[in-house]
């Protein structure tokens, strides 16, 4: 019950700010409305039209029964509903379902009319409604269309040509969802957005609710919910969180006869509970798969997104970007303690995630309440021990956005089990789904980087061959060579954690990060050589074979080598520098027997190619600094 606790003590806390305008109110849900049509004060036909699929959403009163209806009668909503609710020649014009959907829908909405907290704009509707002329009306103003029997057209024989009712309405004309505008009472003329009219049906329904069961919720006695709401992830969404209705065959009855016995939750703790969950996740949730995550502080202020990259939880395109680890350090801390400065020491964050295993029945897969400044210190403990240099982002002009941090757990996903489709790397979502919970256990509670997730990423970035786009392999190489360095900070068997950086360790003289910074040299030889021409290098057409058998592919490569020399003339001068450096600290024999070579060889190929690219660029840039002077 922790859970519902949390939500509906968030409702209530949203429910008091002016600042969540679409938190949907107990009581009701909402509908996508086909048809609108408008009356006057003297309940008077006034005019209609079809309503655009991007305004179609309307917020509605419901019923708790009609909330989660189904079935071969389904029970009517209160005031909007379908044609053959709300429409009372419905039979009249071709309608297959019956009378009595219309007879119940008018005879709930007389009860309202006569309450103590009957509305005059509900009244108007209802005494129109009585008259029994909606879709005669909607004909007329050809809205609806009929046959030559004066029936409604269940399809049109020209879908080209079609009016627009059939473009919009899923099924038949006679399926249409109504919403009603009512003039000359007040300024607010659509009954979906008039506030008073929302506050008078929640005090009508609750005044007739019955039942005096115990809340597990609150510890009170109150009128319990047996039908809770559904569409938690989108309007589409049939599965529930609290369900009950194994009443034949007994599939799952265990020590429990009936739903009551097994749990209690109030209507309004269960209508509050779930309406905060819906504006949760349409704000801020992340969706992978229909597995749904939410990070949230009950008392509504802003919490860092577990989901997020560096780059999006801080950076942004206008930010001066950190070139060092340290210097992302520094500026990550800072935004961390500007969250930490709106939290009182108490302040809980919580961390929620959902999913459906049928249309149905919905599970929490993930839960975690924590207190806000532990939460905050373990997801910059992530950014900072995971971060890297990486180019796989684009700015508005498409050049290449270079950001240093840690990148996003559905990335990692992507990189350590997803394939490149056009240009592009997917995967399927329910392994993408597990993939992502597992790494937000990393984050959240600074679990060890499991090491099926690394060696997975860094298998794909031994196979460039793979990815047809270049820039899509250095995206698989520079997140490896993250997961490789938190990796290796995870697993450090000393007091003091191993931690490597980007920058190339001079010191480091281990066969893997030599071997290859050695590759990079000779990719890069080749390609300053080739200049603007788009050929794959020896080196990288090599490089699988070079990972597993270093020693004999190298001799391939090198050989290869003395053209693109040559074509460099002085210029090669500087990689051949750097070629006897690298091969005089690699011990002879050593290189002889080594093979399959491990992550450090991501690390010191990147750290090689990024020294080499940067001192280029910076030459570039004090030549064209020189020209203007």
């Amino acid at each position: 019950m922790s859970w519902l606790n949390m939500l509906y003590t968030t409702y209530q806390n949203m429910s008091q700010s002016e600042l969540y305008e679409d938190l949907l109110p107990i009581a009701h849900t909402t509908q996508r409305a086909q048809i609108e049509v408008t009356i006057n004060g003297n309940s008077d036909f006034v005019a209609s039209k079809v309503v655009a699929k991007d305004d179609a959403e309307t917020l509605i009163p419901c019923t708790e029964q009609s909330a989660g209806r189904s079935g071969s009668h389904p029970v009517n909503h209160p005031l909007m509903d379908k044609l053959q609710y709300v429409a009372g020649d419905y039979t009249e014009f071709g309608g297959e379902k019956g009378e009595s959907f219309h007879t119940e829908y008018m005879t709930d909405l007389l009860k309202w009319c006569e309450s103590e907290y009957a509305n005059p704009k509900v009244k108007a509707l209802y005494n129109y409604l009585k008259k029994g002329t909606l879709i005669s009306d909607l004909v007329k103003d050809k809205v609806l269309y009929c046959d030559e029997n004066n029936k409604l057209i269940k399809n049109h024989p020209n879908k080209a040509k079609a009016p627009e009712i059939f473009r919009v309405v899923q099924g038949v004309q006679s399926d249409a969802f109504v919403r009603f505008r009512v003039t000359g009472i007040d300024n607010i003329t659509a009954l979906w957005q008039d506030k008073k009219l929302q506050t008078d049906y929640i005090n009508y329904y609750l005044s007739n609710r019955d039942g005096n069961e115990l809340c597990y919720v609150l510890g009170k006695r109150m009128s319990c919910s047996l039908n809770h709401p559904n569409k938690i992830r989108n309007t589409g969404d049939k599965a529930k969180l609290i369900s009950a209705n194994d009443t034949s065959g007994f599939t799952y009855r265990g020590r429990f006869t009936d739903a009551e016995e097994a749990v209690g939750v109030s209507y309004e703790v269960s209508q509050g509970a779930h309406n905060a969950l819906k504006w949760l996740i349409g704000h801020q949730g992340r969706n992978y798969g229909g597995r749904v995550y939410v990070v949230w502080n009950p008392r509504g202020y802003e919490v860092p997104d577990i989901n997020k990259d560096s780059y999006e939880a801080l950076l942004g395109i206008n930010q001066k970007l950190p070139y060092t680890a340290k210097e992302f350090a520094d500026q990550f801390h800072r935004a961390m303690s500007g969250y930490k400065g709106k939290l009182q020491y108490y302040d809980q964050i919580i961390i929620l995630g959902i999913d459906a295993a049928t249309t149905g029945r919905m599970a929490i897969t993930f839960y975690r309440e924590m207190l806000g400044n532990e939460l905050i210190d373990n997801i910059e403990h992530w950014h900072v021990t995971c971060a890297w240099r990486h180019r796989y982002k684009f700015k508005e002009d498409k050049s290449v956005q270079e950001f240093y941090g840690a990148p996003s757990p559905n990335d990692i996903a992507l990189v350590a089990f997803g394939t490149e489709r056009t240009n592009y790397l997917e995967m399927d979502d329910k392994l993408r789904a597990n993939v992502v919970e597992r790494i937000l256990h990393c984050i959240i509670d600074r679990t060890p980087l499991p090491y099926d997730i690394v060696n997975a990423a860094y298998g794909n970035m031994c196979h460039p061959q793979n990815y047809s786009n270049r820039n899509t392999w250095q995206k698989v190489l520079s997140i490896s060579c993250s997961l490789i360095k938190k990796y290796y900070y995870d697993h450090s068997k000393t007091q003091e954690k191993e931690e490597w950086n980007v920058e190339i360790n001079q010191k480091e003289e281990s066969m893997p990060y030599l071997c290859g910074r050695l590759l990079a040299v000779a990719d890069a030889l080749e390609k300053g050589a080739l200049g603007g021409e788009n050929r794959t290098t020896t080196a990288m057409r090599y490089f699988t074979k070079f990972v597993e058998h270093p020693c004999q592919t190298w001799d391939v490569i090198n050989r290869s080598l003395p053209p693109y020399i040559a074509k460099l003339g002085g210029n090669a001068v500087y990689y051949l520098k750097q070629l006897g450096e690298i091969s005089a600290k690699i011990p002879e024999n050593d290189f002889l027997k080594a093979k399959n070579l491990d992550g450090r060889m991501a690390l010191g190929f990147y750290s090689q190619q990024n020294f080499i690219y940067t001192k280029k660029e910076d030459k570039e840039k004090n030549k064209d600094e020189n020209k203007e002077d």
